[in-house]
């Protein structure tokens, strides 16, 4: 072989292990984008989900404000007041049993003086209950301080921007709504419920 058959073939070596080293590099760098672009795909879903999921988290505070559970009757208590008393609007629903009632309202109060209503203050006698009621609003530590007293809420019935008439300092206070249910219609009294209230009233 001459010397220059010599020197042509080792440039064709030389060119065949180059291309070949091209080769590889592109191939694994394939193998590792391609996970990469895996990797990165799969946290744009899961911020997705942590996204929508919050969304979801979001549409549910207002339903938890509302606090909806059923409670079994109890004692009696008596109530007077005259605060406007407003209808639901008629929906389907599940009839609670006889002898529960379903309370539906907020459980936090607050008042930004002792003169103005809370605009969170709502209670419902809700369309699936099977008595007429009233509540009253004593402090829990001192049960002969009244706060308010309703009038007679109709099943089907709410009231909201409900005011104190009571005078009190600015504040956090411990409360009872005491419900009273009545048979339908009559003024037979059936029993009463007792639910946790917090009031907030802020300064004059």
């Amino acid at each position: 072989m001459n010397p220059d058959s010599s020197k042509d073939f080792i440039k064709l070596l030389i060119g065949i292990a180059g291309f070949f080293t091209i080769l590889i590099l592109l191939i694994l760098t394939i193998f590792i984008w391609i996970p990469e672009l895996k990797y990165n795909d799969d946290i744009d879903n899961i911020k997705e989900e942590v996204s929508q999921q919050g969304e979801g988290l979001a549409a549910s505070l207002y339903d938890e404000e509302k606090e909806l559970r059923d409670v079994i009757s109890g004692d009696e208590a008596d109530t007077a007041a005259d605060e406007p008393v407003v209808s639901v609007p008629t929906q389907p629903t599940n009839q609670v049993a006889p002898g529960n009632f379903q309370v539906t309202m907020t459980t936090e109060w607050n008042y930004p003086d002792i003169n103005t209503p809370a605009e969170d203050s709502y209670v419902e006698n809700g369309t699936n209950n099977t008595y007429d009621a009233s509540f009253l609003i004593v402090l829990a530590d001192d049960e002969s301080q009244a706060l308010y007293s309703s009038p007679l809420m109709p099943v089907g019935s709410f009231m909201k921007d409900i005011p104190i008439k009571a005078r009190l300092v600015p504040g956090t206070y411990d409360c009872v709504v005491i419900y009273t249910l009545y048979a339908p219609g009559t003024e037979e009294k059936a029993g009463t419920i007792r639910v946790a209230l917090t009031i907030n009233i802020g300064p004059a």
